[in-house]
């Protein structure tokens, strides 16, 4: 197992790998955890990167973090996180997690060096109607039979021991912290409705068969100076668990291509001058 840090005066504890000196931080999904990311965190070279993976409050080990469970809050942790680790870093945010991604990477300027988004949904909110975002608001209240359904409903090749293991970690999730966090994502932030203050280079992933965030992809590509959008094909809204090798190479081509395409001394560069 990875050695565990923390950020000062916190609960959020962080696991860390690698020595490279740029960070990859990883930014989980609603009623998911950090370590969804270690098949993808496996793939990737230790020596060109260090990778950066946590809870975000009241999911995983953060389980019992109280509240407010909000955009503004988890950009805090997560900008909190990067200034701890104190290098050059790359974003890379799934699902929920792609909108707390952006908002730290526009916190840091002068240190982010890009942004991944995958199975991204809009900063300013997906905007279901009440009856679609009820069924996500209940789901931990509902129970482990539920969430299994609902992964299997949005994943083409989740593997099944993974799946499993998710969702007993979801039983910890409290139903008041998934209804809130249901209520953000589908609300969103209100700097979703303008163009991104963050101008470097961003990658957006999608899983070919992923029927729930695949129509935002080309609305969330038009909020960025510098975008490229690709499809992960046999993947649902977990492209990161369901296929880590494509990920994990359309990740490396990005970081040896799109940054250092921007240049070392202006990180907001655009990727395509």
């Amino acid at each position: 197992m990875a050695p565990a840090h923390t950020v000062p005066h916190s609960d959020i504890a962080l696991r860390r790998t690698g020595h490279g000196p740029l960070a990859l931080v990883f930014v989980h999904g609603f009623l998911d955890d950090l370590r969804l990311w270690d098949p993808l965190v496996a793939r990737l070279d230790p020596a060109a990167v260090e990778t950066v993976q946590a809870d975000i409050p009241g999911f995983g080990a953060r389980a019992a973090s109280g509240g407010p469970f909000t955009y503004d809050r988890i950009a805090a942790d997560f900008t909190a996180l990067v200034d701890t680790v104190g290098k050059p870093f790359v974003v890379v945010g799934q699902s929920m997690g792609s909108a707390v991604a952006e908002l730290a990477a526009a916190a840091r300027p002068d240190q982010a060096r890009g942004l991944v988004l995958v199975a991204a949904i809009p900063l300013a909110g997906t905007r279901l109607p009440d009856e679609a975002i009820a069924q996500f608001r209940e789901l931990a209240a509902l129970g482990p039979a539920a969430q299994h359904a609902a992964r299997r409903q949005l994943a083409t090749s989740f593997p099944p021991a993974e799946l499993d293991r998710v969702v007993t970690a979801g039983r910890d999730v409290r139903p008041e912290v998934a209804a809130a966090y249901a209520d953000c994502w589908n609300n969103g932030h209100p700097a979703g409705a303008r163009p991104s203050t963050f101008t470097g280079p961003v990658l957006i992933m999608t899983g070919a068969d992923d029927s729930f965030s695949r129509g935002y992809a080309d609305g969330i590509a038009a909020r960025f100076q510098s975008a490229r959008s690709l499809t992960i094909p046999d993947a649902g809204h977990w492209p990161h668990a369901e296929q880590p090798d494509q990920v994990a190479e359309h990740l490396a081509g990005f970081l040896a291509h799109d940054l250092i395409a921007q240049g070392p001394t202006s990180p907001q560069r655009s990727a395509r001058a």
